[in-house]
């Protein structure tokens, strides 16, 4: 080679998230698509980890609508807009679950029937899907955030506005319950 260094060119998916955070702000709509065509397919398995593949896309399309109303609110010199559509997307399934609990209890209060007790692990239930769905919903949050959507200690703890600490007693507390929900099922 002649001693010159190749550089490449990769796009800054910082400053493209700004940009479209940006555009969706004033009002363009294909911004949004394309800010939906980059992050929507982590968003849909966050949610449907957090609550069901059913509701995943409807939590999703409610992030996005949400987006639309909040994108002047929007920090455009945040790192990422990824860290944020999360923090959506956990409060959209937090108020969605809450909205149905309170649905249905007032559906069962008309009914006479008792609440559902949450059922127990049984031999059924080996799948590692289920075992961490049957994790406390926080000490669940930050174990999906850490384990399969790849955010640091800082980062879950800025998005769920806790101390790092907390992150870390969380995931540690989520780890030991998701090795004892597995050891019950064998």
């Amino acid at each position: 080679m002649n001693g010159r260094r190749l550089s490449v060119v990769v796009p800054n998916r910082c400053s493209e998230d700004a940009a479209m955070m940006s555009r969706v702000a004033q009002g363009d709509l294909s911004a949004l698509g394309e800010l939906y065509d980059r992050h929507s397919p982590g968003l849909l398995r966050f949610a449907a980890r957090r609550s069901s593949e059913n509701d995943a896309e409807d939590i999703v399309h409610e992030v996005f609508l949400r987006v639309v109303r909040l994108a002047p609110k929007f920090d455009l010199g945040a790192a990422s807009a990824r860290p944020w559509l999360y923090a959506l997307t956990l409060r959209t399934a937090q108020e969605r679950r809450r909205s149905l609990r309170r649905w249905a209890a007032t559906l069962l209060r008309f009914s006479g029937q008792p609440l559902p007790a949450g059922a127990p692990v049984g031999e059924d239930n080996r799948d590692l899907g289920r075992a961490v769905s049957r994790l406390n919903p926080k000490k669940r949050e930050v174990l999906l955030l850490a384990e399969v959507e790849g955010f640091t200690s800082v980062e879950i703890a800025a998005l769920l506005d806790i101390p790092v600490g907390t992150v870390w007693t969380r995931l540690h507390h989520a780890r030991r319950a998701l090795r004892q929900l597995l050891e019950s099922a064998k």
